[in-house]
């Protein structure tokens, strides 16, 4: 299955429009058996609570074959040189990019959402607490 039409196996809920899947039901279905043909897209992560959304844009998955992960960050930031991206940014995008032939690329990034301290602590500021259940996203 393309991961573009993974919201008619998975719990989805409509908001404003739009189709956002629940990332924690994809993550147990990537834990299966069950394949995802990745194919270029941008799976956008939001947190949802109480009919309230969060976009966590900072954190958009790229998915890609047309560059690679250097030409990605450098055209992502403005920089010409790796160098002058910091730490914090290079390791953030480096977590949410990969190739489409990356076998645990999509996996890779929801364990990076998952367990992400930062990105934890910025939900609770805004909802009090966090829910992994209420991580949603869209993918474009």
């Amino acid at each position: 299955m393309r991961i573009t039409e993974i919201n008619t196996v998975i719990k989805s809920i409509e908001y404003a429009g739009e189709i956002f899947i629940n990332l924690q039901e994809l993550d147990n279905l990537l834990k299966t058996d069950f394949r995802i043909e990745m194919e270029e897209c941008l799976i956008t992560p939001y947190y949802i609570q109480d009919n309230k959304r969060m976009e966590l844009y900072q954190y958009e998955f790229c998915c890609t074959d047309e560059i690679d992960f250097e030409e990605y960050i450098l055209k992502l930031t403005g920089k010409e040189k790796k160098e002058d991206i910091s730490e914090e940014v290079f390791c953030l995008r480096k977590n949410c990019f990969s190739t489409c032939d990356e076998p645990n690329g999509l996996a890779d990034f929801l364990k990076f959402l998952f367990e992400n301290e930062t990105l934890k602590k910025e939900i609770e500021q805004v909802f009090d607490d966090y829910i992994a259940e209420n991580l949603y996203a869209v993918v474009y």
